[in-house]
């Protein structure tokens, strides 16, 4: 992803997420985005040009600083906001 499409997208995030994306980094902005998309680990992976293990840890970082416990969670905090 360039500089340009990764300005936009966390643009975006931050309209979705408010303050709170200050939380995250811009790699796991993209990775909660694609989860938000529905996204797998193996699709994100392939999307992103990283390991599937690169892509859990980024998924268990989001998790964390998100303070849910799941994607599901993830999700669902999401859709209320």
């Amino acid at each position: 992803m360039d500089d340009k499409k990764m300005i936009a997208v966390t643009e975006i995030c931050k309209v979705k997420w408010n303050k709170e994306i200050m939380k995250l980094t811009k790699k796991e902005t993209i990775v909660s985005i694609k989860i938000l998309e529905g996204k797998s680990n193996a699709e994100i992976a392939d999307e992103l040009f990283i390991s599937v293990n690169t892509v859990k840890t980024h998924v268990a970082n989001v998790l964390k600083k998100k303070k849910v416990k799941n994607r599901i969670q993830l999700i669902t905090n999401q859709e209320k906001k």
